[in-house]
């Protein structure tokens, strides 16, 4: 059995293993182990947060619903975010979101898509919080929410012309004020936990 997505979480679980909490494009958010010790363990080195793999997956004893990773694979990794506080900060928020809402989703192949392009856009953007508001919306619409009908045509002329020339700009090529996007991050935000079921931490 094989298994591929992108690192949420991973921390350890026991004397013995690691619980990671894997986002996949096929099956959502998903929970696996990997060995640290014994022989199975071989000479498997974890993973670490926000890589997206590619692993084969061993089920437990009948009685368990544990998933054992064999072995594993790295596509691509975000190590680079780790030395950059603030980008780091955003993506473990866009962590927490995908993990609080990832697991009942009936598409999880179009957000997987959203999640892949997220992390990749931390790299080039020259506000993180700009990465953000593009998830959070695209999201939203992707769910088949009413975020533009609802949120976006109740800001003020300002806002509302400053988050439609965000969304059709390249994150590198964005230069709105941090204070301006903490604004718009924070009332999209809102908008959600108050008026969807999405949450948002």
């Amino acid at each position: 059995m094989e298994l591929s997505g992108i690192i949420l979480s991973i921390e350890q679980s026991g004397d013995r293993f690691l619980n990671a909490k894997i986002f996949s494009q096929t099956n959502g958010l998903c929970t696996v182990l990997f060995r640290t010790t014994g022989k199975k363990a071989g000479n498997l080195t974890p993973p670490d947060l926000f890589d997206e793999v590619e692993c084969r997956i061993t089920p437990g004893r009948s009685n368990s619903q544990a998933l054992f990773v064999s072995d594993y694979q790295r596509i691509s990794t975000f190590r680079e975010l780790a030395i950059k506080p603030a980008y780091f900060l955003a993506a473990s928020e866009l962590s927490r979101f995908f993990l609080m809402n990832g697991s009942h989703l009936l598409e999880p192949h179009s957000h997987f898509s959203l999640l892949q392009k997220a992390l990749a856009s931390f790299l080039r953007a020259r506000d993180p919080q700009v990465v953000l508001l593009k998830l959070f919306y695209c999201f939203a619409r992707d769910e088949g929410l009413p975020v533009r009908e609802s949120w976006l045509a109740g800001l003020t002329k300002q806002k509302f012309d400053a988050v439609s020339e965000i969304l059709s700009k390249p994150v590198e090529q964005v230069r709105s004020e941090p204070l301006e996007l903490c604004d718009l991050l924070g009332s999209i935000k809102s908008w959600m936990n108050t008026e969807t079921e999405l949450i948002v931490g």
